[in-house]
């Protein structure tokens, strides 16, 4: 329990007792939490917008979620963002010159732009995102909850595959340890399998109800199989959970390797870039899972 609330107040604005810190030899193992703290994170979010969603219109519902979301991470993954995307597209090929871009404190253009850019599509997705799952406001709120928690769980990933590369006086190498790889393997044992039951549930209680089985080509394809109705509402959802997983998986690969292979290291910055994008390109997954899976 100590290590999941220094987890917490990690990662979020959340502050715990000072006689609960974990000290510094010890503190690399949060990382166990962080993915369930992203779920924490997407309850807190999942709770807010049902509350909000019986007073507002949905367009404020969802604006106001998603600051929400910037005010409990006190935007710490925001600056990350900014901050690479200025040192990636800084003109610089010199890996040293790229860093130091990365680590002023005031913001390019380019950051700005992005961080614009990030924030539209982010909107964009999610407000299309609760569209769709509108008739299902329990299934909505599910997958609202795995929203941080897999943006989380890329940290892990970097940690385990580059926690070697780290530099000197990195965030990162506070993190840094022989047990990243138990760390990663444990996190992405709990998660993946909390979200695929999560799937499986609500396909079965829900069924036709579940917004995951409102439209696709997995639902039309087992039915015209003849399948059982019951097996087909706890198939589909799992299939296209699997599906969202794994380009998930693939996706946090190629990106890290980009991100290493540019800075020269593993970077702070690349990390919260990274967590970012992916809860975009989880929302982005979602609505094409809905839509057309």
């Amino acid at each position: 329990m100590k290590t999941f609330l220094n987890a917490i107040g990690f990662l979020t604005i959340i502050k715990i007792p000072r006689k609960l810190y974990l000290n510094k030899q010890e503190f690399w193992k949060t990382s166990y939490y962080f993915p369930l703290t992203g779920i924490v994170i997407g309850l807190i979010l999942a709770i807010f917008y049902f509350a909000a969603s019986f007073i507002l219109p949905l367009i404020a519902c969802v604006i106001l979620t998603l600051g929400l979301e910037v005010l409990l991470t006190g935007a710490m993954h925001l600056d990350g963002f900014s901050d690479a995307i200025d040192g990636i597209f800084c003109g610089e090929i010199d890996k040293s010159k790229i860093l130091e871009v990365m680590k002023k404190s005031d913001i390019g253009v380019f950051g700005v732009v992005a961080l614009i850019f990030l924030f539209a599509l982010k909107f964009v997705f999610f407000y299309i995102f609760i569209k769709l799952g509108s008739k299902d406001i329990y299934g909505t709120l599910m997958l609202i909850c795995f929203m941080p928690a897999l943006g989380r769980w890329t940290i892990n990933y970097n940690f385990n595959k580059y926690g070697k590369l780290n530099r000197e006086g990195s965030l990162a190498k506070s993190f840094v340890s022989d047990g990243n790889k138990k760390a990663f393997i444990i996190s992405s044992f709990y998660l993946f399998y909390l979200f695929l039951l999560s799937a499986v549930l609500f396909g079965f209680f829900f069924k036709g109800n579940y917004f995951l089985n409102y439209w696709g080509l997995s639902l039309r394809l087992f039915k015209a199989g003849n399948f059982d109705l019951s097996l087909i509402f706890m198939l589909v959802p799992l299939i296209k959970v699997i599906l969202i997983i794994l380009i998930i998986y693939l996706f946090t690969y190629l990106i890290s390797r980009f991100f290493v292979k540019k800075i020269g290291n593993l970077s702070g910055d690349g990390i919260g870039a990274l967590v970012e994008i992916t809860e975009v390109l989880y929302l982005f997954l979602s609505f094409i899972a809905i839509k057309l899976v």
